[in-house]
């Protein structure tokens, strides 16, 4: 029990992501410019075992060199306050082609108008891997922009529609 506590401490401190840690219904486009066009889409999940919301954010680079992005999270404690901002951390687990896998944090702090966000995961691809995210998504309802950063592109610009 005392290793569990002490790898979860390790892994939240560790969170500074590209995207919330709550869960949203998403569509859009994103672009790099060093990588082209991004889809992109996210959305709740039906289920939420022990009564927390989880979430899949997807992302596909539409090239002749495709990559794919698959986001698994859970808001593992949605109710934080911080600095009298609303503040996420959770758990999040993402999948990737060409194969990678990562565990690690997701955190958010909403700020007015919009939410800083980051992640950070340790895994594997193509050996021992530390992948990250961070980003900023401001609310123009029903649309967001949002401008990231991560270990697979130094900047992203992305338009999303919310519902």
């Amino acid at each position: 029990m005392k290793r569990t506590l002490a790898l979860l401490a390790l892994l939240l401190g560790l969170s500074l992501a590209q995207v919330p840690a709550y869960p949203e219904n998403t569509l859009g486009l994103g672009y790099a410019p060093d990588k082209g066009v991004y889809l992109q889409g996210s959305a709740l999940l039906p289920f939420s075992p022990l009564g927390i919301d989880t979430g899949l954010e997807l992302q596909a680079l539409v090239s002749q060199n495709p990559e794919v992005f698959t986001f698994f999270k859970a808001n593992l404690f949605p109710g934080l306050v911080l600095a009298d901002l609303y503040t996420s951390v959770g758990l999040g687990l993402d999948l990737r082609y060409p194969f990678g896998v990562h565990l690690g944090p997701v955190a958010s702090v909403e700020v007015p108008g919009g939410v800083l966000s980051g992640t950070l995961g340790l895994g594997y691809q193509n050996g021992f891997h530390l992948a990250w995210g961070a980003g900023f998504r401001l609310y123009l309802e029903p649309l967001a922009l949002e401008v990231s950063a991560s270990d697979r592109y130094p900047f992203l610009l992305s338009l999303l529609y919310l519902w």
